[in-house]
């Protein structure tokens, strides 16, 4: 026999012996496997491919920065819908309730209510989003402080959207209810703007991008002009989700100066939120295809560009994952692997180590499964032979005795002659036939 025939003959025993254990054991093997799947199931290491963002307004920045993010999310192999609503206050909800399937939303800072704020988790902010307040040309005076806008018929937007919120905390800490006063007036988008345009209204608030299209067409419409608010700062130090940014001069059109200076705006930001289960590997890509979006549209003249994404809004408790991007960056992982595979090791490093832990020493005992098998099957007979060699050096067996001995050894030696010898314990096999061969002659 060559030594490649052995070596297999070696390996198909060893198989053979594997097979045994599992089958004799096969309840045990059943269990673990259970408790792997389960386990699996728990920590859910792939990432699925799937996103449903919930995003306030068919037309809206929100919806614009959407579809940038799903044109580059697809080229990774994800996919990502729009789920419009009618405010961040509902994107929220249904985030927090996963109505709809939705996984992820668009929300405005300052805008939730700590219990809902709880029941989601942030990426970081995306974007400003400005406090625009528009007024009609022509007042005797210019005003300048939110005190001054309260004698005014200012538009609100609608009642509980993100605007209206804001507007609600920036005038209560004037000591104003926008809510109690006759001024402000509560109706949609679109109808405000139509009002302020025709003289309904003095003046208007928006909070939102600077690419909404409201926002755009007012900053070019000659019939008004941007507010800015003295003091802006100090509201910054007692409002934790707003800061402060500069529109620079001419940076909406060069040609007509528009504006005409810098202006300090009051901001808060553009949250992207996910729900608490989403898989920590969607959670980083949205973070980039957020980070390629704004790059693609070219939305970032208030901040630099690569300001975003942050986590600037600590209203919405941050995720881990999130946190661990800011912190360390992408995962080396997902660079170099599909983003599916890479969340698999993500998710299973620590207890593909740990088995690997447990797999290596093990590997070096050189158990050698079928010998060992082997040699427990022979010494088990081996220890029952040991009891009838006592007898016979004793001389104190009987004719009978001696019968049933010799008939006892003649049916072991039968048997394991028709038995497997597996690769490896041949010199053992024909020492135990050797103990038999004697005892037998030794009996007759």
């Amino acid at each position: 026999m060559s030594e490649k025939t052995y070596f297999l003959l070696a390996v198909r025993d060893e198989l053979k012996a594997i097979k045994e254990l599992l089958y004799e054991n096969k309840v045990l093997f059943i269990l673990m496997f259970i408790f792997f799947i389960g386990g699996l199931y728990f920590i859910k290491p792939f990432p699925g491919s799937q996103i449903r963002i919930a995003a306030a307004g068919k037309d809206s920045a929100y919806a614009m920065i959407a579809k940038a993010q799903a044109s580059f999310l697809k080229s990774k192999g994800i996919s990502l819908a729009i789920e419009e609503t009618q405010s961040s206050i509902q994107s929220a909800i249904s985030l927090a309730t996963s109505e709809g399937g939705v996984n992820a939303a668009f929300i405005q800072g300052g805008v939730l209510s700590e219990e809902l704020a709880d029941q989601i988790k942030s990426l970081g902010s995306i974007d400003f989003e400005p406090v625009w307040i528009f007024h009609r040309k022509g007042f005797g005076g210019h005003p300048d402080r939110l005190r001054d806008l309260s004698k005014l018929r200012v538009g609100v937007g609608p009642y509980q959207s993100g605007t209206w919120i804001i507007a609600k905390k920036l005038f209560s800490l004037n000591g104003i209810s926008i809510e109690k006063d006759q001024s402000f007036k509560v109706d949609s988008y679109e109808n405000n703007l139509e009002d302020l345009l025709s003289g309904k209204l003095d003046a208007l608030i928006n909070v939102n991008p600077v690419t909404d299209p409201i926002v755009a067409r007012l900053l070019r419409d000659p019939r008004v002009e941007l507010f800015e608010l003295t003091h802006a700062n100090a509201y910054d130090t007692q409002l934790p989700f707003v800061k402060v940014v500069t529109l620079p001069a001419a940076s909406i059109d060069i040609a007509k100066q528009i504006p005409p200076k810098d202006i300090s705006l009051l901001a808060t930001t553009t949250n992207l939120a996910v729900s608490k289960d989403m898989h920590p590997v969607l959670q980083v890509m949205l973070l980039v295809s957020s980070k390629e979006a704004q790059r693609a549209t070219r939305s970032l003249f208030l901040s630099n560009e690569e300001k975003f994404p942050a986590y600037m809004d600590p209203t919405i408790p941050i995720s881990e994952a999130a946190s661990n991007f800011y912190d360390y960056g992408m995962p080396q992982t997902m660079r170099y692997l599909p983003f599916w595979l890479a969340g698999f090791i993500d998710r299973v490093w620590f207890y593909i180590i740990t088995l690997l832990a447990i797999i290596i020493p093990l590997s070096q005992l050189n158990l050698n499964l079928r010998v060992t098998r082997f040699q427990i099957r022979i010494s088990r007979i081996q220890r029952e032979l040991l009891d009838y060699e006592r007898e016979v050096e004793n001389q104190s067996l009987t004719p009978d005795r001696s019968t049933y001995i010799l008939n006892k050894v003649n049916s072991i030696l039968s048997a394991e002659t028709k038995k497997n010898i597996p690769a490896g314990c041949e010199s053992e096999y024909f020492d135990f036939l050797a103990r038999l061969t004697d005892l037998r002659s030794r009996i007759a």
